[in-house]
């Protein structure tokens, strides 16, 4: 063998226990799963309002502005990044 008992059975729990260590990286990953949630999420319901709500009107427009706003993004992306780096850490 390569590596060792010891070394192979740190390896393993390590694997199994599956969590990350608090820190830069852990909220690093969360941001990053964060973003691409909220893009996902954005697209989709911009795709259902093209697909379904033809024509678009006043108040299609009106939600798809309020759901692409800057302020609406900040908000989702904190507390989903909160959420995803509890999970990745506990």
């Amino acid at each position: 063998m390569i590596i060792d008992d010891k070394t192979t059975e740190k390896i393993d729990n390590k694997v199994k226990d599956g969590k990350m260590k608090k820190g830069f990286w852990a909220g690093l990953v969360s941001f990053f799963l964060a973003k691409i949630s909220h893009l996902l999420i954005t697209f989709a319901i911009g795709l259902w309002f093209g697909l379904f709500m033809q024509p678009l009107g006043e108040i299609s427009w009106a939600i798809i502005k309020f759901i692409d706003s800057p302020v609406v993004g900040l908000i989702y992306l904190i507390f989903i990044t909160r959420w995803i780096y509890f999970k990745l850490t506990r």
